[in-house]
């Protein structure tokens, strides 16, 4: 089973917003907060060899004389 970072982040977002006082705690919390997000954020997009693949499309010939 793969992590879904993306509802890990929303997740992490969600906490962050719930902790708008200027009390040491709710700092301290959001500033914590804040690294994980990134951290899901950079492990969200990271690249991958599965998440993309490059598929060559057939070239098309040129008829007639150009």
């Amino acid at each position: 089973m793969r992590p879904s970072y993306s509802a890990a982040r929303h997740n992490l977002e969600e906490a962050y917003r719930l902790l708008p006082g200027d009390d040491e705690l709710s700092v301290k919390s959001r500033q914590a907060l804040s690294i994980l997000i990134d951290a899901m954020l950079a492990q969200e997009f990271a690249v991958d060899g599965e998440s993309a693949k490059v598929i060559e499309f057939p070239r098309r010939m040129r008829s007639g004389t150009g």
